[in-house]
């Protein structure tokens, strides 16, 4: 099933994104991962010995899982089924459902039996199929779990490769442009059709 291939892949050699929240720290993600601290800034060289700020996103290694991460994939039994999620203790139904953006109507018919208020850490919830937070998407996405969309993510390089590719684009238009300028000049012969005849050569 969905869990025994997450664990298969807790070795392997691919790269998955991770943006940092609130508590995130170099040394909280490698430890709740099993990682060495140098081993994610060898990952990400734009760091340095800096401090990566709330928001922004590294890459970890894809088979690195927190505990959480586990609880998140082993609540899955079918990717389009209802899924199973331990609220954290204090967690509240808002909380769960604003970040996913269920309605309320659609967890309460899941979950009949179950108060909806703030949780103890206790309780056990069913989840409509597809609905995660950004973060829990990015893990599943980058575990294999959940195939990639068209989702944006903000990887280390990807504004400068933009950047490169436009100024691609740009050199290359004005190159053409240049090259017709020196054909009409030379010819009177325009990128597109003649205002007048080539001159002949003999």
């Amino acid at each position: 099933g969905i869990p025994n291939k997450a664990a298969k892949r807790g070795g392997g050699s691919g790269t998955r994104p991770y943006t940092l929240r609130s508590g995130d720290t170099l040394e909280s993600i490698a430890s709740k991962r099993k990682l060495n601290v140098e081993t994610l800034r060898n990952m990400n060289k734009k760091i340095g010995s800096g401090t990566p700020k709330i928001g922004q996103t590294i890459l970890i290694p894809s088979g690195a899982l927190s505990a959480r991460d586990l609880e998140i994939i082993n609540g899955i039994a079918k990717i389009n089924a209802p899924r199973t999620y331990i609220p954290r203790k204090g967690e509240t139904i808002g909380d769960v459902i604003t970040a996913r953006k269920i309605d309320f109507a659609e967890v309460q018919k899941l979950n009949p039996e179950v108060k909806l208020g703030t949780f103890s850490g206790k309780e056990s919830l069913k989840l409509p199929a597809g609905k995660y937070t950004v973060r829990e998407r990015e893990m599943l996405q980058g575990c294999g779990i959940l195939p990639q969309d068209a989702v944006s993510i903000k990887l280390p390089g990807a504004e400068s490769a933009r950047n490169i590719l436009v100024a691609t684009v740009l050199i290359g238009a004005y190159s053409m442009y240049f090259a017709a300028c020196r054909r009409y000049q030379k010819y009177g012969t325009k990128l597109f059709g003649n205002d007048r005849e080539e001159d002949n050569q003999d």
